[in-house]
């Protein structure tokens, strides 16, 4: 859970956030339902984001608690009583999603005023000073200002997530990631950006725990054959109806002699694509428009 909403939130890149249209609103096999915060200067400032620079992972720290439950009181600070905090995107016990703002909106999710560690004045880690900086001088950075924030709910004070919570995160951080063009390395910690905050406390105390999430997050990323070949054909038995849409463009590359399947006529459109296959493919298309080109 975020508390900080200190900083300059005035800057002067302008980096592109992609519109609604451009985002893909819909977010994939995944329980979203938009609960937005009613505009307050406590959760809800209105501020644009400069851009998206990384994806943010908290705990609500608090139980046993639902997304609505802490969505609502992100909502109660609207009263002005309990200070400053919000975040995109909260992740229910069952997986369910509740989405508190736009995406193209800032949250105080991820703030600081404290040194990131004792010794130094330093706000902020050396690592997000340099990396979630939309400063052009250098000077002190403000992550609430490029960064989306995701809240998950756990079951204890340790911060174990039900599976449900950690599968639906996993698939909501991979899309995220995906949508603004980063990677699984983009993806943070609440105390790897402010130093000292115990947030994701289940992560923070289980490093291993943590690489595994990221892990999962990088796989679920991978494209599948379906997304990078635009399939569905008479040639290959196994592809849905759904992606029928796309049978053309498979017949098409059978027939080059670019996409073969598995020699029984099964594609395997959602198994993710390997940088081999990726090389093979490219590969014989390639050879195909050489060929083309010199009248062979």
């Amino acid at each position: 859970m975020s508390w900080q909403a200190l900083g300059s939130s005035r800057y002067s890149i302008a980096a592109k956030i992609p519109s609604p249209r451009e985002r893909r609103k819909t977010i994939v096999d995944l329980r979203v339902q938009s609960d937005f915060l009613t505009p307050n200067p406590y959760s809800r400032p209105g501020t644009r984001l400069s851009c998206v620079k990384g994806i943010v992972i908290h705990w609500v720290a608090n139980p046993k608690s639902t997304a609505k439950n802490n969505r609502d009181f992100f909502e109660r600070r609207k009263l002005g009583k309990s200070g400053y905090g919000s975040a995109h995107y909260i992740v229910c016990l069952d997986g369910t999603v509740v989405q508190c703002l736009p995406e193209a909106e800032m949250a105080y999710h991820v703030g600081s005023s404290l040194p990131y560690k004792p010794g130094t004045t330093q706000i902020y880690t050396p690592e997000a000073w340099a990396r979630l900086n939309t400063n052009r001088s250098g000077q002190k950075p403000y992550p609430n200002n490029c960064t989306i924030g995701i809240e998950c709910t756990h079951i204890d004070w340790d911060g174990r997530m039900t599976k449900e919570t950690w599968r639906a995160t996993v698939k909501l951080a991979a899309q995220l990631l995906k949508r603004y063009g980063l990677t699984a390395n983009d993806l943070w910690l609440h105390k790897e950006v402010v130093g000292w905050k115990d947030c994701h406390r289940w992560f923070v105390n289980n490093p291993a725990e943590w690489a595994r999430f990221k892990a999962e997050v990088g796989t679920a990323m991978k494209p599948t054959r379906a997304e990078v070949m635009l399939i569905m054909s008479k040639y290959f038995k196994d592809i849905p109806k759904e992606m029928e849409w796309a049978a053309p463009h498979a017949d098409s590359l059978y027939e080059k002699g670019v996409l073969k399947g598995d020699g029984q006529g099964n594609l395997k459109p959602a198994d993710p694509l390997t940088r081999a296959e990726a090389a093979v493919l490219i590969d014989r298309a390639i050879e195909y428009v050489m060929k083309e080109l010199s009248g062979k």
